[in-house]
């Protein structure tokens, strides 16, 4: 109470106990996988195709995170993180990657070694970065020169050095030897420049102005394979996808962020990954993980890889913090213009449910001929028949299918739970939605006076919350009263709860579920005289 010790009159500000609570995002989609270029071991918001090709590169063989979002963003997907990764020696620290950047020096006019310049990610793409130095017009003690950054055509990839074509992607003018690495360090995308002391101080530069000259950038190291006789062979391994979270790498790199619906594409058919996947999101408890299984494989062999049986033996995936979709999706390839280049459905998958969440609501499953159409492909790898998605749908098996009249589309809204409490992944992501949402929005709550009037503003705002939600059309019930209630009162917090230092806050709500089964019923009416 404010102290008045002389006469006048005194405005005093007094809360109304109002703390409207607004409703967490939960479109935000997060890709852990295999990049072309980019930084690794770091969450990088992507808001579109174009961003995530300026930062991590375009389509590479052979790995499916690059199809996995552009896939996403076609299909209405808002943004994303995305996570590369590779091989770590040590996963418990994340300077031990194997990738290791392209990079060459420059000389300088007596031929002594002055610059390093080395390509701004690891890994082979800064092969075919040329970097070319021009001295400036003028006085000769100017001392100043342009570095010209070019990039290998595409159509020269295979050609030999000689007849390699160069695009210019970036000019730097006026440099000097005091200023070259604030004005590229940080400014440009595809290198970084270092004066001295570089390696760990086994070469030191000369630190004079470097003379004309054209160098090409080499031993980028993609940190994914290595040379084997006969070929290359994987070093990947699932722990490099999972990742460590003292290191914050893998699927830890995310842990910082804020995310909703997780997917691993690079490591499709891996069960042992999936299911560490299904557990780091139940361990957030604030994002959703969709699987896929391995390609080509029939409805037999894909109840297998759910239920850990036959070739698939382990553990059967039992989280409601994830779903499987199948079979594997068909698209015309952007490398090749291959008509029927098969992807896992992950990344479709991701940002269907990404669009559902921004134009209907979280409380929408994404499925069905309106919601569950997928744009982004031109068919799937293997037809199901109605009496194979019988076997799979009551296990909780996702299928994508293709109808005449409706093109190919999401044919299921379930979780691999065992429980048939959250059987479907809007009731689940629903649910996530508004605990996360009331949680954030009663942190003021802490260290109030445990009194019926906090118990009051409790109920009015965690109601006026769920009433906007009720109205959405995600709650069922004709009535407030039958979609939802809140209680905060003397008999949920009794004097020896008080005295704990506890506030029971108890919230029911009556969540809509999808109507998964349309039964309709026709008879033949008899007409009677």
């Amino acid at each position: 109470m404010s102290e008045y010790l002389s006469p006048g009159v005194y405005v005093e500000e007094v809360s109304s106990g109002v703390k409207p609570i607004e409703g967490v995002g939960t479109s935000t989609g997060a890709f852990v996988g295999i990049a072309e270029q980019g930084p690794i071991g770091q969450a990088v918001l992507i808001p579109n195709w174009t961003q995530f090709v300026k930062i991590f590169g375009n389509f590479i063989p052979n790995y499916y995170l690059a199809h996995a979002v552009n896939m996403f963003f076609k299909e209405g997907g808002t943004r994303c993180f995305v996570v590369r990764t590779c091989h770590y020696d040590k996963i418990t620290d994340a300077k031990s990657k194997n990738a290791k950047y392209s990079n060459d020096i420059l000389k300088d006019t007596s031929d002594k070694e002055t610059i390093l310049i080395q390509a701004s990610s690891e890994g082979k793409w800064g092969d075919r970065i040329c970097v070319e130095i021009k001295n400036t017009p003028g006085k000769l003690d100017d001392k100043k020169f342009n570095l010209i950054v070019k990039l290998e055509k595409e159509k020269s990839r295979n050609e030999p050095p000689e007849k390699k074509e160069y695009d210019i992607v970036e000019s730097f003018d006026g440099l000097t030897i005091r200023d070259v690495e604030d004005k590229i360090n940080g400014k440009s995308y595809y290198i970084k420049v270092e004066k001295d002391d570089w390696e760990d101080g086994a070469k030191h530069g000369s630190g004079e102005m470097p003379k004309e000259q054209v160098i090409i950038l080499k031993n980028g190291n993609d940190g994914i394979d290595i040379e084997k006789e006969g070929g290359k062979e994987s070093t990947l391994k699932m722990a490099d996808f999972v990742g460590d979270s003292s290191a914050q790498n893998g699927l830890h790199a995310l842990d910082p962020v804020d995310i909703n619906i997780v997917a691993v594409p690079d490591k499709c058919g891996d069960r042992n990954a999936m299911l560490e996947a299904f557990n780091y999101c139940q361990n957030r408890k604030d994002c959703f993980f969709v699987a896929d299984p391995p390609s080509d494989i029939t409805p037999m062999q894909v109840i297998d890889f759910r239920n850990g049986t036959g070739d698939y033996a382990g553990n059967a995936f039992n989280s409601s913090f994830g779903a499987l979709y199948y079979p594997w999706l068909l698209i015309n390839d952007p490398l090749t213009g291959n008509p029927r280049y098969s992807v896992p459905p992950s990344g479709a998958v991701v940002g269907t449910i990404s669009h559902v969440d921004t134009v209907r609501g979280v409380h929408k499953a994404a499925a069905g001929t309106p919601d569950g159409y997928l744009d982004s492909v031109v068919g799937i790898e293997r037809i199901v028949t109605k009496g194979e998605h019988d076997l799979l749908n009551p296990i909780g098996i996702n299928v994508i299918r293709k109808f005449p009249a409706s093109g190919v589309c999401v044919w299921g809204a379930r979780t691999v739970s065992s429980d048939p409490e959250w059987k479907y992944i809007n009731i689940r992501r629903l649910f996530l939605y508004l605990e996360e949402s009331i949680d954030l929005a009663s942190q003021w709550v802490v260290f109030e006076p445990n009194s019926p009037s906090l118990w009051g503003a409790v109920i009015r705002n965690i109601t006026a919350f769920l009433l906007m939600v009720w109205r959405s059309g995600a709650l069922f019930g004709s009535t407030p009263e039958e979609a939802f209630y809140v209680k905060v009162d003397a008999e949920n917090n009794p004097e020896e709860v008080r005295n704990a230092g506890q506030l029971i806050i108890e919230v029911g709500v009556a969540p809509v579920r999808p109507a998964e089964f349309v039964i309709i019923r026709i008879s033949q009416k008899t007409l009677t005289k």
